[in-house]
């Protein structure tokens, strides 16, 4: 972490936030801004509307352009190494069906989504997601859930690519823990969110992880400089390996939740 009379620079979302102290003695985050940012907010705004808890305020911008919003405390936790409890995965699940009660009736005026697309319409089955709903971007007190940030790439989706994506890294299916245990933690996901059963969400996580390599491979053919920084890192290659190992236990996860 980097300190100085701008606030405390945290690393992440894109490229990094602020989290500043305001004249006012409140603690608010400073987060650089793109094309999506208005469609974002507007979202946040009709879910603070709609009474949905766990989300940040948004409070504008500030002088240098970035969107200024309200701080959760708490802490994020690492899916390469950490695992919420159990009490944590099933209350992070009801509030994401929360979310998506909240959301089902929106209807943005904006609609340029990250990166940078247009979706004027949304396919059948489709509400605003929030598409990276990862262990890294819940926010744990005492090690509750108590929120999500990082919504700079919400936009159209499925809600159970959506669910798909929190169990990714919550159960984690990211990486190998013991089988008997990581049915039990699919159908307590499962459960909690509602309507949907063990194997319907192993379907979705095989399709939301797919959909990911997709949108990569575009991003690579379009040079998108984001995109290709994640391939030359190594990401995408560790992203592809974990894909690939998680569907060689998917046959003995079925199993277990049959």
């Amino acid at each position: 972490m980097e300190e100085n009379e701008r606030g405390e620079h945290l690393p992440g979302g894109s490229g990094g936030v602020w989290r500043m102290r305001e004249a006012d003695g409140t603690t608010r985050v400073h987060r650089p801004t793109g094309a999506w940012t208005p469609a974002v907010h507007e979202l946040l705004d009709y879910l603070a509307s709609a009474g949905l808890d766990g989300i940040p305020e948004v409070y504008g911008t500030d002088a240098a352009g970035r969107e200024v919003l309200s701080y959760l405390p708490g802490d994020t936790l690492d899916p390469e190494t950490e695992q919420p409890s159990a009490a944590a995965l099933a209350a992070a699940a009801r509030w994401l069906r929360r979310f998506h009660d909240a959301v089902a009736d929106f209807e943005p005026t904006h609609h340029v989504w990250r990166p940078g697309e247009q979706r004027l319409a949304r396919e059948r089955g489709e509400i605003i997601c929030h598409n990276d709903p990862g262990l890294y971007n819940w926010v744990v007190v005492d090690g509750e859930f108590a929120g999500m940030i990082d919504w700079d790439r919400a936009g159209p989706g499925l809600p159970l690519d959506d669910l798909a994506f929190l169990v990714w890294s919550g159960v984690p299916l990211l990486r190998e823990i013991p089988l008997a245990e990581t049915a039990a933690r699919i159908k307590l996901a499962a459960e909690s969110y509602g309507g949907v059963d063990g194997k319907q969400l192993l379907d979705a996580v095989t399709h939301r992880m797919g959909l990911i390599a997709t949108r990569w491979q575009a991003g690579i053919e379009r040079g998108d400089p984001g995109t290709l920084a994640l391939r030359d890192s190594g990401i995408m290659a560790r992203h592809e390996a974990r894909v690939a190992a998680f569907g060689g236990r998917r046959a003995a996860l079925e199993a277990l939740l049959s």
